[in-house]
């Protein structure tokens, strides 16, 4: 149903957001404007900008829909997201101000002078910021379906038209203003509309007493949902006697047939399954189990009964929703290796991600740039105090969502529940704002990122070396507007994925290829160009064909059930990094020692990286 609110919501914050990118445009003049705004921008500028940026649509929508889909498992993600800054803070952030590159690719190079590792940082930007979008388009697709009940395509659509023409306006210095704003935006409409909901719906202990009072998620009042042909539904069942719960349902339009239904054995009953035919007439008791209807149907459930399950959601009774290491884990048996692997690929990705790395060069000295991971870490935790209490409530308001595999909608639908018209409009509005400022800020700085990779170095010094400065501004706009488009051609691949968990996979390919090469890079003055190449790739080819392999999986039944057998090959598939980051750490350690030859210049590098500033030495690196 269309939300007039939630359009609303939209459009201004779309206009708000294309008037700001333009306006910008007027400060966008030279390629430092475009890639490094000038090098000019303040801490606290910079930590809104940057906090606008991270705090993606797995933040504002993502987090709410995983807590109320698994449970408290996913407050690893909030964790890990927040911690990941306090190491950027001490380890990276001012080391890599003082070497002034414009982009990590150019810290590789000017590192290991290697224009062949170049080469190789410039794919796997392209790649780790193509796995980013991915999150960002999904979002964009179900705000704009939730809001005005158009296809998940046109979301996709409409959101890369807008942050191409933001991009293409103003480059850096207008994303910047841009992220900036939509950082206050995405703050006020991630916690305002909680005070509210509690307000109606109880206080935070009322809440967490009506979601442990029922063995599973009941549904508080009647829905009606609408069964296509061949869905399939997984209804809930009471793990703690190992007893099922039969479903009342009634078929709200009756066909003059009864209708078939296929309902296969309990969850826990391993495969083979074998499906019973069951024929309801106006209405029935369906057995616990997987369903599948054979006609398409809008089924009514009545207030009370247990929520049937989608076929993407997993089963989650009370006791396993509250319990940490249990749903998240997918029902893998190694729920501490999952986690493990979770919380390292977050916690190391942060600092390997290149648009948000990149924004440390644009402040203006090391020092800067200190001030300004110290302020992200106080803006990024004060956000993810919000998020999680979304799907708490969501789970005792809004547990339809669970038939639908929609949970990431909860922070878009919760609003409209509150039962005064007036102010569940305006918060819908508001919401549905922020979660447009959300995917905005982030799509802004990937495209930043890849149109960097596309224009200043696949054009600007592969392609047309040559090239003025106009010509690689404009080859800059080009890139964007490619990027633009590869992102929203991948985004309608992934309409069915979880937004967090596509956040997740782009934080482990990074954290697998250059937090490795940032640290020892850094660090370590032993680090050779062979070392440092190899490492990086081998990381960041590894944990990127795990990854494609689960995505595979999600579409091949036959593979899914090989990796169903083997539990932990299917974690470490799913969540590589645990392994992949070690893998490209021991690779680069013991190339370098095996082959010990230091790049020429390494001495006076590492102290261009760690002379304090106040000493004057510190100039910004330029490739030749």
């Amino acid at each position: 149903m269309t939300s007039p609110a939630a359009v609303a919501g939209l459009l201004a914050m779309l206009v708000a957001t294309v008037g700001v990118g333009v306006f910008a445009r007027r400060f966008a003049r030279t390629t430092s404007d475009l890639l490094v705004a000038a090098r000019a921008v303040p801490p606290p500028a910079n930590a809104a900008a940057i906090g606008g940026e991270y705090l993606s649509a797995a933040s504002f929508l993502g987090v709410a829909g995983l807590v109320m889909k698994f449970g408290y498992d996913v407050l690893w993600y909030p964790v890990g997201y927040a911690a990941g800054y306090l190491v950027l803070l001490v380890f990276i952030a001012g080391p890599l101000r003082r070497f002034g590159a414009y982009t990590i690719p150019d810290f590789a190079e000017g590192r290991f002078n290697s224009p062949a590792f170049r080469r190789l940082a410039v794919g796997l930007v392209i790649v780790i910021g193509l796995f980013y979008t991915l999150p960002q388009m999904k979002a964009a697709g179900i705000t704009v379906a939730s809001a005005a009940s158009v296809p998940y395509v046109v979301g996709v659509v409409v959101m890369a038209v807008v942050v191409v023409t933001i991009v293409v306006a103003g480059g850096m210095r207008g994303v910047t203003l841009v992220q900036a704003m939509q950082f206050m935006v995405k703050l006020f409409a991630i916690s305002v509309p909680v005070f509210v909901l509690l307000i109606h719906f109880g206080t935070p202990g009322s809440v967490f007493s009506a979601v442990t009072a029922h063995q599973s998620a009941t549904l508080p009042n009647g829905t009606t949902v609408h069964v296509s042909q061949g869905e399939e539904w997984r209804v809930t069942r009471s793990v703690a006697v190992q007893v099922d719960h039969p479903t009342r349902v009634r078929l709200a339009s009756a066909e003059p047939a009864p209708q078939p239904v296929y309902v296969g054995a309990p969850q826990a009953t391993p495969p083979p399954y074998r499906d019973q035919l069951v024929t309801l007439d106006s209405g029935g008791v369906l057995p616990a189990g997987r369903v599948r209807w054979e006609q398409s149907a809008d089924v009514s459930l009545p207030a009370g009964e247990p929520v049937p399950y989608g076929a993407a959601t997993p089963l989650s009774p009370t006791s396993s929703w509250l319990r940490p290491f249990g749903p998240l884990a997918g029902g893998s048996g190694q729920p501490l290796l999952f986690t493990y692997s979770l919380i390292v690929g977050i916690l190391c990705g942060t600092m390997g991600l290149p648009h948000i790395l990149v924004r440390f060069y644009t402040n203006p000295d090391a020092s800067a740039a200190r001030r300004t991971a110290s302020l992200v870490l106080v803006l990024v935790g004060v956000f993810y105090l919000w998020p999680p209490l979304y799907g708490v409530i969501g789970r005792v308001q809004a547990p339809q969502l669970y038939t639908g595999d929609l949970t990431d909608s909860v922070v878009l639908l919760l609003p409209r529940l509150i039962p005064t018209p007036l102010v569940g409009d305006a918060l819908t509005a508001v919401t549905a704002a922020g979660a447009f400022a959300a995917f905005a800020a982030t799509l802004s700085g990937l495209l930043i990122s890849l149109a960097g990779g596309l224009g200043h170095d696949v054009y600007g010094r592969w392609l047309r070396p040559a090239a003025t400065g106009p010509q690689r501004n404009r080859a800059f706009k080009i890139g964007a507007v490619a990027a633009g488009v590869a992102a929203a051609l991948l985004g309608l691949l992934v309409e069915n994925f979880d937004i967090s968990v596509l956040v997740g996979w782009a934080f482990a390919i990074a954290a697998s290829s250059f937090f490795p090469l940032l640290v020892l890079g850094i660090w370590w003055r032993g680090l050779t160009t062979a070392g440092a190449a190899l490492g990086t790739a081998i990381g960041g080819i590894a944990a990127t064909l795990a990854i494609v392999t689960t995505m595979l999986a999600a579409a091949s039944p036959s593979l899914a059930d090989v990796l169903t057998r083997n539990s932990a090959l299917a974690v470490i598939l799913a969540q590589p990094a645990i392994v992949t980051i070690p893998i490209a750490f021991v690779v680069m350690v013991s190339v370098s020692l095996l082959r010990p030859r230091v790049p020429i210049g390494v001495a006076a590098k590492m102290v261009q990286l760690h002379i304090p500033d106040r000493l004057g030495l510190r100039r910004d690196y330029i490739p030749d």
